[in-house]
């Protein structure tokens, strides 16, 4: 069973937020496992709009490993509880996919193009190797910007900017915007010893 412990203040959801991005930068885990953890059930993809081209901005396609104006795959989606159809949006994320770079078998090839799957979950073998995770908002970024809220339910609390890799290969550049109601639900598991202890401080 869930126990669900609500988050009282906005200070509360907060602390929760920053407790997150404190997971996010320093464990190597794709975000949808993270935020699964997080809330405690399984997660599906909603997609916001159908899939597009997009050609790769210089600096994307450097993070990326691909020649500037390489076309790659955008997808815009949110993250919902994986049963129902009437349960809150928890983040959304927008995806620059290199599909060819994925390796997907065609089971895998049929999920992605149906959309329903996290990217994170397709492919299994995935590490996240986190730029940003910060609970001000990140500077605008014109060539990969958040979608802008759809719903009033749509706060954000906390924004994201990964390369996700496949046998060291970058295969997505990522933006995540994870909600507010992703914090305002059940009091999250002790995530404390995934990371690794402070070094001790000299005292001189």
């Amino acid at each position: 069973m869930i126990h669900s412990v609500p988050a009282a203040r906005a200070g509360d959801a907060s602390a929760r937020a920053e407790t997150m991005a404190r997971f996010l930068r320093d464990v190597p885990v794709p975000f949808t496992r993270v935020l699964s953890l997080w809330v405690g059930y399984r997660l599906r993809r909603d997609p916001r709009q159908p899939d597009v081209p997009h050609s790769l901005t210089p600096r994307q396609a450097h993070l990326l490993g691909l020649p500037p104006h390489t076309t790659v795959t955008r997808r815009e989606g949110y993250l919902v509880p994986h049963l129902g159809d009437q349960g809150p949006r928890l983040a959304a994320i927008t995806a620059l996919v290199h599909r060819r770079a994925l390796e997907l078998d065609e089971t895998g090839r049929e999920d992605l193009a149906k959309g329903y799957v996290p990217l994170g979950v397709l492919v299994a073998d995935a590490r996240r190797a986190t730029h940003y995770a910060t609970t001000t908002r990140a500077p605008d970024d014109p060539d990969f910007a958040d979608p802008l809220p759809d719903a009033p339910d749509d706060v954000p609390a906390l924004w994201c900017q990964a390369t996700l890799l496949s046998a060291g290969r970058p295969v997505a550049l990522v933006r995540e915007t994870v909600y507010r109601a992703a914090f305002t639900g059940r009091r999250p598991p002790d995530l404390s010893f995934h990371l690794p202890p402070a070094p001790p401080r000299l005292v001189s």
